[in-house]
């Protein structure tokens, strides 16, 4: 005989008082005691919510329908400027959480929910504030790399919060100008399951994941600029080159230009693969090597750089320095690419996981891990290292305070801990802390 199913809770339109922000962008509201997790909302305001109907649950997820009393940092919602004409009156898209938001108050919420998950999940204490990229004044076109959905008729989009639906889109949300110029709304790719764009000071890569219809990939093709590579999948059976790509994708086929793409960072070229990992904000690399290397010490002779992908922040501070770097990123590419990229340094690369690797003698350890963050196997192996500086480079706020709690019981000490909005509009941001013992 099957178990009872869980108690079915139907939707309800609730009016709301919110609180307090939550992760993820959302807002907390409580209705008869039980927290509900409002999207859509800020802090102060109280809103009419539509909650999901689903199984009974410790808490609600809820959707604002009305304003009723508007916090003064409320704007007209951002994403509006992006939808192609037959949905601007109604669908919006997921990943611009703060659209809504006037972006010097953003930061407030994003320093808030890091300050308070720092105290609940590290038990840490402490002052922090979350600060604007240089010359970031509106929020727009920081993107160098977007990823696009595909609906069943080739439409190029984002996906609606919480679902699998696309929404269509005129232009990429909060893309670099050369991406935004891309007219979406013209563009087809029946067959596809997604489109990639990257874009380096002068030249981009279009990426076309899944089994694409051929014309449209000639279509595509003859709508972008010369500037652009094309890649695609090589299932399409196309193109003159394949190359490897990130874990659990097919190989790509090159259709048009280069399989890599340049970055420069102060004076020094950095190779990346079109689909490889790279910083997204487009202040985002100089302001994070910077900040790594300002923690160094002109007497550090060895760095271990983990995570790091073609290289950026180990390379960085080995060129500063003089110090020799080992570096260790689980991509074999990427690896590839950062032995290039080191040229001229003493630098020593090893593809294969952070946490299967001894960690050599150094002064320094660099680590910039995926939201995952670096778990107990590395954060032990840190421990164990004969290290003197941490510099731990974060996009997880949740993560890091869980690491950190590790860290600093074991004898480390926060030297200082910066957060940083490389996700403007977002409900992502970047954090560089500095530990000492």
């Amino acid at each position: 005989m099957s178990a009872p199913s869980a108690e079915e809770i139907p939707a309800m339109d609730l009016t709301l008082h919110v609180e307090s922000p939550a992760a993820g962008g959302s807002s907390i509201a409580r209705y008869e005691g039980q927290v509900v997790f409002v999207t859509g909302a800020i802090p102060g305001e109280t809103v009419r919510a539509r909650t999901e109907a689903g199984p009974a649950a410790k808490f609600l997820r809820a959707d604002v329908t009305e304003v009723l009393e508007a916090s003064e940092f409320r704007v007209g919602d951002r994403r509006r400027q992006f939808l192609t004409e037959d949905v601007r009156g109604s669908h919006l898209f997921g990943g611009m959480e703060f659209a809504h938001v006037d972006l010097a108050h953003s930061r407030e919420l994003k320093a808030e929910v890091l300050r308070d998950q720092l105290s609940r999940i590290g038990h840490i204490e402490r002052s922090v504030d979350v600060a604007a990229a240089p010359g970031e004044t509106t929020g727009l076109n920081w993107r160098t790399r977007v990823q696009l959905a595909v609906d069943g008729n080739g439409r190029l989009g984002m996906l609606a919060p919480r679902s699998h639906d696309v929404v269509p889109l005129a232009s990429a949300p909060l893309a670099t100008p050369a991406i935004a110029e891309v007219a979406l709304s013209s563009l087809r790719l029946p067959g596809a399951d997604r489109l990639e764009f990257a874009w380096s000071d002068d030249r981009g890569a279009a990426i076309v994941r899944g089994a694409c219809d051929p014309e449209a990939l000639t279509d595509l093709d003859q709508a972008l600029p010369a500037q652009w590579s094309v890649l695609a999948d090589t299932r399409n059976g196309t193109g003159r080159k394949r190359i490897g790509t990130k874990g659990g994708h097919t190989k790509l086929s090159v259709l048009r230009g280069e399989d890599h793409l340049i970055e420069t960072v102060s004076g020094r070229d950095y190779r990346v693969a079109a689909d490889g990992f790279w910083q997204v904000h487009k202040q985002a690399p100089q302001l994070l090597s910077a900040q790594v290397n300002n923690a160094l010490s002109d007497k550090t002779q060895m760095i271990t750089d983990l995570y790091c992908g073609v290289g950026l922040l180990g390379i960085s501070a080995g060129s500063a320095t003089g110090a020799r770097l080992y570096g260790v990123e689980g991509a074999k590419s990427a690896i590839e690419n950062a032995k290039v990229n080191a040229k001229g340094l003493k630098a020593e690369f090893d593809a294969s996981r952070a946490d299967r690797v001894t960690i050599p003698n150094s002064d320094v350890i660099i680590l910039d891990p995926p939201r995952s963050g670096a778990g107990k196997a590395v954060t032990r192996a840190l421990l164990e290292s004969n290290a003197k500086t941490i510099v731990y480079v974060s996009c997880d706020a949740a993560t890091l305070a869980r690491d950190l709690a590790v860290l600093v019981d074991g004898g480390f000490a926060i030297e200082s801990l910066r957060g940083f909005d490389l996700f403007p509009l977002t409900a992502h941001l970047e954090t560089v802390t500095v530990l000492r013992r």
